[in-house]
């Protein structure tokens, strides 16, 4: 920080190690730099945090070519010696260019909270902001941060900061955020985390943390989910031969990829048309039979989603009265295989156990689970009543192909429905079994 500072299928999310091999972006990823052992199958992610001092005009679309998946912005500051809270007037357009170039956002406020009083204030005054530029929570798919530290320790309004004062401001400011309905979290470099915030051991699990070491590694009990490595790092512009940031805070984002164990059922397009800008999947998510709602239950961002052929993934954040991710893989490529609605009462039945597939209608767009991990096109289609005789089936992969009767049904395909003239007549998206599937939406 600065000193002042349809869809193809229904899908559950399949995703193997292999698959979240680290994006690299052209910025400051040194081969020499260790990750904590805790992060080893993690998806990581690239990342800037910026103000005023970067100006309010970044090409934000060179920065996402470049590999830039997130960015946060100062939002608010408060003055070293006046206590002054003053906003950052460059934020407005840092953060609308980033979000039309595709980029995650969030926010960070410069804090010299000495207390907690203090910290509810900076809470308030950032939210009051965000409200007045009409950014709600479910516009910002990262936290609402406290930048905690020093600008000058001994010249600092804070140098007589006790570790319990600290504490109690960072909570509050934390709480407050979360009372206006946004994420919260702390940023702090690791001497701050170690000396004023008992090594963060003193928030709650929802209290997103961001550390800051400029070295090779971290050794820290904190349990920090970013980590910010350099503050000069450059982010070139390949199409215009220069750099985007000459000089620039750069980030790791660790997404945690163990299994989750979620209600929630999640469809979407794994198949996108490469478009030259950041594309995003048609998702739909269920909570059991109901439908959710994007912008009320869950917003979607991107990772590596602006080239074609290159492992793109959507990132899936639960909003309201859900929290969570979850993350789909998505392919991009020059051509995509669009979906077809499915005529009504074209399903008449299935049979898989007991209950038969879940199956859910929606604006048209019809899919089909819980179909078990392993099993056969032939198998699946067998289990598929159809309510007319001149219908048949056949399994499709993402590019609107057909499948041997043989092969084996994946996250990335579809049933096709056929009239007797072998005309595609609509497609029905398909959920898969796994015990892989990374989903960790539910309920708050």
């Amino acid at each position: 920080m600065k000193k002042t500072i349809t869809i193809l299928l229904m899908l559950i999310l399949v995703i193997t190690s292999a698959a979240f091999a680290v994006t690299a972006a052209n910025v400051d990823r040194s081969s020499d730099r260790s990750h904590d052992e805790r992060f080893f199958d993690d998806l990581i992610v690239d990342g800037v945090d910026v103000s005023i001092y970067q100006g309010a005009d970044t090409d934000w679309r060179a920065a996402k070519l470049s590999g830039i998946d997130f960015a946060v912005m100062r939002v608010t500051l408060t003055r070293n010696i006046s206590g002054n809270l003053e906003t950052d007037s460059a934020f407005e357009n840092q953060y609308n260019n980033a979000k039309e170039a595709g980029l995650m956002c969030g926010a960070y406020v410069f804090s010299q909270a000495a207390n907690a009083e203090e910290g509810v204030k900076e809470a308030e005054f950032a939210a009051a902001r965000l409200q007045e530029l009409g950014i709600g929570p479910d516009d910002l798919m990262l936290p609402v941060y406290m930048d905690y530290e020093f600008l000058n320790k001994n010249g600092s309004r804070l140098k007589n900061l006790t570790q319990e004062n600290a504490i109690a401001a960072a909570q509050a400011f934390c709480e407050t955020i979360q009372s206006y309905g946004y994420d919260a979290g702390i940023y702090a470099n690791s001497s701050f985390f170690s000396g004023y915030l008992n090594e963060g051991q003193d928030f709650s699990d929802d209290i997103d943390l961001w550390i800051a070491q400029y070295s090779s590694e971290i050794n820290s009990e904190c349990q920090y989910s970013k980590w910010q490595y350099s503050s000069t790092a450059s982010v070139p512009d390949d199409e215009a031969g220069s750099n985007v940031f000459n000089k620039v805070d750069i980030n790791y984002w660790y997404i945690d990829r163990e299994m989750g164990d979620s209600a929630i059922s999640i469809s979407g397009s794994t198949n996108i048309e490469y478009s030259g800008d950041a594309v995003l999947p048609e998702l739909t998510l269920h909570d059991g039979a109901e439908q959710m709602e994007e912008g009320v239950d869950y917003i979607v961002g991107g990772i590596n989603n602006i080239e074609s052929g290159t492992d793109a993934y959507a990132y899936i954040k639960g909003i309201g009265d859900y929290k969570g991710y979850a993350l789909v893989p998505v392919s991009i490529s020059e051509s995509s295989f669009e979906s077809i609605n499915l005529p009504s009462k074209v399903i008449s039945s299935t049979n898989y156990d007991d209950t038969g597939y879940k199956i859910y209608s929606d604006s048209g767009r019809t899919s089909i689970g819980t179909v078990p991990e392993g099993i056969s096109a032939k198998e699946l289609l067998a289990d598929i009543y159809l309510s007319n005789d001149d219908y048949h089936t056949e399994l499709l992969d993402s590019s609107g192909e057909i499948k041997d009767k043989d092969d084996t049904v994946s996250f990335s395909d579809m049933i096709g429905v056929y009239n007797d003239d072998d005309t595609l007549i609509g497609t029905i998206d398909i959920e898969t079994e796994t015990e892989k599937g990374i989903n960790h939406i539910s309920h708050r």
